[in-house]
């Protein structure tokens, strides 16, 4: 009589070792595509989030160009032009900077008793910031810059007050302004891989925030804003025209665009159009973009970058309405 060995015959164990083998190359098969979906959709979610700060900073930007700015400052309070590669470049000029409280607020001071002021309006007092940007309510300079502790009435009259930050002018400097102090908040594309190695093939919206000239040039540092900017355009309401480019010198208003005063501005611009193309997340092989960048009425068509089929793309439209302009 035959007795049976107890255990696991060569035959078992190698059937056991291949069954283990498969399930788990079935779950790292499985795993490593739901991280990849996970890393995809990760980029894409990131991506998401900064372009939405970034549309709410550039739309604040834009609503205040003009704020705390005299009528009669020459430089404008929005300015479109080329940059030095060919790209469009968006300038606005204004007291109020979102990303700086000191520059936050408003008041209205009384100088009707002679040298002594008190405030008899303002959105908080005291301001964030002890010095400031007075002018009349005709908004003529009175101060282009004073510190408010020390500051004398010189008219007896009701004066406007903008906060700023304090501001040291050194050999070669200038403010912003030609005629007070101001910031001026630059918009434009440049490429570092430093900044967003992922995305080296595209380029990055820069913010470069300047509250005073160096010999000419803005002295602010650029601050790399949105990453992954295949493009970026601007169009205008000009004289009830809507979707002007600014930076066409074909159009027929170029010319008087482009030479515009604050008081121009005031009279024909009506809204300002930013449009982006952004890549969201990395490469994912398995997805086909086949969507379009062209976007109607505008007469606006995004350009996508030769390598765009297998990414995700976000087309980003911004109708701004600059208040402290049409409003004035």
């Amino acid at each position: 009589m035959n007795k049976r060995i107890s255990g696991f015959s060569l035959v078992e164990l190698l059937v056991v070792l291949a069954i283990s083998l498969f399930l788990l190359a079935a779950i790292y098969f499985g795993y490593s595509f739901l991280f990849r979906n996970y890393l995809t959709g990760a980029g894409r979610t990131a991506v998401t989030i900064s372009t939405v700060v970034g549309e709410e900073i550039l739309n604040q930007d834009v609503e205040h160009a003009g704020f705390g700015i005299s009528l009669y400052e020459p430089k404008p309070p929005v300015k479109f032009k080329l940059d030095s590669n060919g790209k469009p470049m968006l300038t606005i000029r204004s007291t109020y900077v979102v990303t700086n409280r000191s520059t936050k607020g408003w008041a209205i001071l009384d100088c009707s008793s002679g040298n002594s002021h008190s405030p008899v309006s303002y959105s908080s007092w005291p301001l964030p910031s002890s010095y400031a940007v007075l002018m009349d309510l005709s908004e003529k300079i009175i101060s282009p810059y004073a510190q408010l502790s020390s500051f004398v009435c010189p008219v007896s009259d009701y004066l406007l007050v903008y906060p700023v930050p304090k501001i040291t002018l050194n050999s070669g400097e200038t403010f912003a302004c030609d005629d007070q102090a101001c910031a001026q908040i630059d918009y434009y594309l440049y490429k570092s891989s430093a900044v967003s190695s992922a995305c080296k093939d595209l380029y990055i919206l820069g913010r470069r925030v300047s509250w005073k000239l160096k010999n000419g040039s803005p002295s602010g540092s650029v601050q790399p804003f949105l990453s992954c900017v295949a493009d970026f355009q601007i169009r205008i309401d000009w004289k009830n025209r809507k979707y002007v480019n600014p930076l066409d010198p074909s159009d027929p208003d170029y010319s008087s665009i482009q030479s515009a005063t604050f008081q121009d501005l005031k009279n024909n611009l009506k809204m300002i159009y930013l449009y982006l193309l952004i890549r969201e997340g990395g490469k994912d092989p398995n997805y086909v973009f086949n969507g379009s960048t062209k976007i109607e009425p505008d007469n606006v068509e995004l350009q996508l970058p030769p390598n765009y089929k297998h990414y995700h793309w976000k087309v980003v439209k911004l109708s701004i309405e600059p208040v402290n302009i049409i409003r004035k």
